[in-house]
């Protein structure tokens, strides 16, 4: 990697960060969350070959790849995700539902606190609050730097002449 897309990295990780401050739990979580969505598309936007059909993956209202689910999923069978990080982006989508559905939600929510007792959460250290806050943060790190090392796996087109042997 080079120093200029290493300084990139680390000027878009400092803004994600600077968007926190002084943010509510409910807002942490929701930019965090947001932040995973974009770069999970990043990642598999990498991976996949150069067409104008891969945008259409994303956007739109049936898009497969349209919502942070959808993402995780895809990109956790393309093999572009360890089972850890989709245990963990799981966790951080289910309390950012939780906060987008119920406007009283706090940490110590039923549901909140359900996702905050899975061991991909908790590690008995911390409230789950910082627990929860820990995980996503660190989440977000490898995320960053992936789709740089998906480059090198990034999928070709087909040829036509290797299409048309296989079907001889």
């Amino acid at each position: 990697m080079d120093e200029d897309t290493a300084l990139e990295k680390f000027d878009e990780l400092l803004a994600v960060l600077k968007c926190t401050r002084g943010e509510s739990d409910r807002g942490i979580t929701m930019i965090v969350a947001a932040h995973i969505d974009e770069l999970l598309r990043r990642i598999i936007e990498t991976f996949l070959i150069t067409s104008k059909e891969v945008k259409q993956l994303f956007e739109g209202p049936y898009a497969p790849f349209g919502s942070l689910s959808g993402k995780t999923k895809a990109a956790y069978v393309m093999g572009l995700i360890t089972k850890n990080e989709f245990d963990r982006i799981d966790a951080v989508r289910g309390v950012r539902n939780v906060f987008a559905h119920h406007v009283d939600a706090d940490f110590q929510h039923k549901d909140i606190a359900k996702i905050c007792r899975k061991p991909v959460v908790d590690d008995g250290r911390l409230c789950a609050r910082d627990a929860f806050l820990h995980m996503a943060t660190n989440t977000v790190l490898p995320l960053l730097y992936r789709d740089i090392e998906v480059k090198k796996w990034k999928r070709e087109e087909l040829a036509t002449e290797w299409l048309h042997l296989e079907n001889s």
